[in-house]
């Protein structure tokens, strides 16, 4: 009886080696499109390598090519025109994959030391739309999405819009401070080296942001990096900002 030939020949290493690649191609391609949601729903997409997450294309502050401010909003312009309804304003939470509560919740009060160590409360933001953020020094998609944090904050700074980012470091202001110098923010950052709020609200996974509306409730929520300057992203927050200076402010009313 003949023996079996050891090694195999060149054409079955070579076919062995193409369907190995295809196979390798296949998993690739669902991770980085399908499977994105699922990990952004278990908080995984933070833990990606950061050659592998997408890059948020960011405006940038100087040079052609930036984006208009949403409806013509110049910064510091308080947002103007007829109040958005519920209807109109769900095509743009979905298109920043911001998950919404069936039902509006109250959003955990807070008290927590901004990078000064000053004492700062979530309710003294009561009648604001809040933008509550939570990252890390560490979290390469938080470096990526600041910027454009930032930019927004920028344009609805004189409105009632609050941004609010905590930083979960252990290391807390050691850490949190000279990173925020050198991305030059200036919006409002605090505090929670234990991450205590992190787990009353729930976090999964870094960058963790949460929106607030005036009556101090959840009504959005999204994981993972996003380009909060994009031009939906300033529309939500103009519209939702005009849905609550209409007479009927109630977001479930106006809905209706």
């Amino acid at each position: 009886m003949e023996e079996p030939r050891w090694p195999p020949s060149r054409g079955w290493l070579v076919l062995v080696g193409v369907l190995l690649g295809l196979i390798g191609g296949c998993v690739v391609v669902l991770w980085q499109h399908p499977g994105r949601l699922l990990r952004e729903h278990l908080g995984l997409e933070s833990l990606l390598p950061p050659s592998s997450i997408p890059r948020p294309e960011l405006d940038h502050p100087s040079g052609g090519g930036g984006i208009e401010p949403a409806d013509g909003l110049a910064p510091g312009q308080a947002p103007m025109g007829p109040a958005r309804t519920q209807a109109e304003l769900e095509p743009l939470f979905a298109a920043l994959g911001m998950h919404r509560p069936a039902e509006p919740t109250a959003a955990f009060d807070f008290t927590l030391p901004d990078l000064e160590g000053r004492p700062v409360r979530l309710r003294q933001f009561h009648g604001k739309l809040v933008l509550l953020n939570f990252w890390a020094t560490w979290c390469a998609p938080c470096l990526h999405e600041m910027p454009s944090m930032e930019r927004l904050y920028q344009t609805f700074k004189q409105t009632d819009f609050m941004l609010l980012a905590v930083s979960v470091d252990r290391q807390g202001t050691q850490v949190a401070k000279p990173y925020v110098e050198n991305l030059q923010l200036t919006f409002p950052v605090l505090v929670d080296h234990t991450n205590d709020l992190g787990r009353q609200y729930g976090v999964r996974g870094l960058p963790s942001t949460y929106l607030i509306d005036p009556n101090g409730r959840l009504i959005g929520a999204v994981v993972g990096a996003r380009d909060w300057h994009r031009a939906e992203a300033k529309a939500l927050i103009a519209g939702l900002l005009r849905q609550a200076a209409a007479p009927t402010a109630d977001p479930i009313q106006v809905g209706r």
